[in-house]
């Protein structure tokens, strides 16, 4: 059996591939008392420590923060912009732990992106299949989300695990993602449909539609994004 999961090991480091830069892997743990801050609609910035965070669905929908005075503000989430909060070590090792669901996975997640995790950010919008509901969105693209963003989908579907003498090899990783773009609202984009999918998101620069070769994929979803985003600025900027 040893021999068996150390061969199954070898196998798929050696089939490993450079991870290019991807989404950030989503936090599913944070604890209070962590230094985070709040911008809210109105612009106003509120500095200080999570003191409680209440959930629907797996949705942030409030916060209680303490201030740098101690003087405690509560919000709900249609009244914030954004949200973010340091991760703590054990929020990490938590998250690191949960990657670990097969062989696979262990090895193509970028543990440094879990563990040098300066900040989680969440944004306001709309939670999926809950009419007028706002709840907060863990944002997977900081950095690359100015045209498009993309949320953690909590409850979305994961891939079923394959297992040989008793050890898994594939499963568990995420096939369903929150994306807005545009004015739209979060859409729900699925590993199944991906393709009609990618056709809806990036109509507005169909160059991009040259870069692919064959199907798109859904693991190179956030490649795509970026590819958007340089034809996006160059297209604004001819029309400036």
């Amino acid at each position: 059996m040893q021999k068996l999961k150390l061969s199954i090991t070898l196998l798929f480091l050696s089939l490993g591939s450079v991870i290019a830069q991807q989404f950030a892997e989503p936090f599913t743990t944070f604890i209070s008392d962590r230094e985070c801050y709040v911008i809210t609609v109105e612009g106003a910035e509120v500095f200080g420590t999570l003191r409680a965070a209440t959930e629907t669905g797996g949705f942030i929908t409030r916060l209680r923060i303490r201030d740098e005075s101690g003087q405690i503000h509560k919000f709900k989430a249609e009244d914030v912009l954004r949200f973010a909060i340091r991760p703590d070590a054990f929020a990490k090792s938590i998250t690191v732990a949960e990657k670990a669901t097969s062989i696979r996975h262990a090895i193509t997640t970028d543990h440094n992106n879990i563990l040098e995790r300066d900040w989680i950010y969440y944004d306001a919008q709309q939670m999926p299949r809950r009419k007028n509901k706002v709840a907060l969105l863990q944002l997977l693209n900081p950095g690359f989300d100015q045209h498009i963003q993309v949320y953690d989908h909590r409850n979305g579907s994961k891939s079923m695990p394959i297992s040989l003498g008793g050890v898994r090899v594939v499963g568990g990783e995420e096939r369903t993602l929150l994306v807005v773009y545009g004015n739209a609202k979060p859409r729900i984009v699925r590993k199944a449909s991906f393709k009609k999918a990618f056709v809806d998101i990036f109509a507005d620069q169909p160059d991009v539609f040259k870069t692919v070769k064959r199907k798109p994929k859904f693991k190179d979803f956030a490649q795509y994004i970026q590819t958007y985003n340089v034809m996006k600025e160059k297209s604004i900027a001819a029309q400036n």
